[in-house]
């Protein structure tokens, strides 16, 4: 006898999934969405790790005028205004008792202090057009990149403590004047000193080679055009610089070592009888700045100064009254560019 095979019945379309594959479904699905939120939160660290590279950047443009090597077309920023480093990073953005940029006349000072070489008192304004120098702090250094008037790093690091944060917005920023160097250091994603991968500190430095400029050796070169020959006088040539500060402007005064000149004035290579160049030139030396031995060179920040002609015999800027004959009544001034990282020129300045 004929005994049919019993079947399975088949599944139908309308089942549902049994309790096992819907588990596998769900482990699938979770580990597809893990894997994505990997990858999105990795991307989100890269793109705030590398939006605090650009910041730091910006940073640097801001104080020194340049990423790359500078020249006198493309220098400026912080440091070529106010011929310092900034104290904090929220000067960068307002000047507070600093001195607003404008145009400034130079300050001479026959006696300035011994120790810095810093005007102190007893100044003579140099109002001639050619001695007028545009100085002093132009506004926020940083533009449009600010938000809410901080400027953070990427990771929005904010310091707990409310006084510092509202001076440095977060970052960690040291300033030390000796040498002088400004260091400016993100905490990375932990907000915290050390770490690895995207915790780690990423920091910029400016050192004194970024934005000083020395002196030592620095050539300039005098010549005597005014038709009137110049013998047995003290003449020197002296550099000055803005420095901005929160008492206001002050200007500080280098200069070379004291010469007796002989300057033919009138071309033809005699002075009473005498052979008699129509130039001579004066060196800057290490000691030059009064009290700055330690350097080997007295330093000058980069920017714009100005070269004048003095006498040592009174102390004062070069005129008629330290040669009688030479009546013109003119005063020699030559601006000056100074680019860290570059050896200034040889300058030249005209007695007319």
């Amino acid at each position: 006898m004929h005994v049919p095979t019993a079947r399975h019945p088949s599944r139908s379309s309308t089942d549902g999934f049994t309790l096992i594959e819907l588990l596998v479904v769900v482990a699938v699905m979770s580990a597809v969405s893990l894997m994505a939120f990997g990858l999105s939160t990795e991307d989100r660290a890269q793109i705030r790790h590398d939006d605090t590279r650009l910041r730091l950047q910006s940073l640097r443009r801001a104080i020194t005028g340049q990423l790359g090597p500078a020249t006198p077309d493309t220098i400026g920023g912080f440091i070529a205004d106010n011929g310092d480093l900034p104290s904090d990073l929220a000067t960068l953005l307002q000047p507070g008792s600093l001195l607003a940029q404008g145009v400034q006349q130079p300050l001479f000072d026959p006696v300035p202090d011994t120790a810095t070489c810093a005007s102190n008192g007893g100044e003579t304004p140099l109002s001639d057009n050619a001695a007028l120098l545009v100085k002093g702090h132009r506004g926020d250094y940083l533009g449009s990149l600010t938000f809410n008037s901080h400027f953070r790093d990427g990771w929005g690091n904010e310091d707990g403590n409310s006084a510092a944060d509202a001076l440095n917005f977060g970052w960690a920023v040291v300033l030390k004047s000796a040498d002088p160097n400004l260091t400016i250091t993100s905490l990375g994603a932990d907000n915290a000193l050390g770490g690895e991968d995207f915790a780690a500190d990423r920091s910029l430095n400016i050192n004194a080679a970024d934005w000083l400029v020395p002196l030592q050796g620095w050539n300039v070169r005098v010549t005597n055009y005014s038709g009137a020959d110049i013998i047995g006088k003290k003449m020197a040539v002296s550099l000055l610089v803005f420095r901005n500060t929160a008492s206001g402007g002050q200007w500080l005064r280098y200069s070379t070592p004291v010469a007796d000149v002989c300057l033919d004035g009138t071309g033809d290579g005699l002075v009473s009888a005498a052979l008699c160049p129509q130039s001579v030139t004066f060196a800057f030396s290490a000691n030059c700045k009064a009290g700055d031995t330690a350097s080997g060179a007295s330093l000058v920040p980069q920017g714009r100064h100005l070269l004048l002609v003095t006498s040592d015999t009174d102390n004062t800027l070069w005129n008629s009254t330290d040669s009688p004959e030479w009546d013109t009544g003119k005063r020699s001034f030559a601006r000056i560019d100074a680019v860290a990282g570059i050896a200034l020129p040889e300058a030249r300045l005209e007695l007319r």
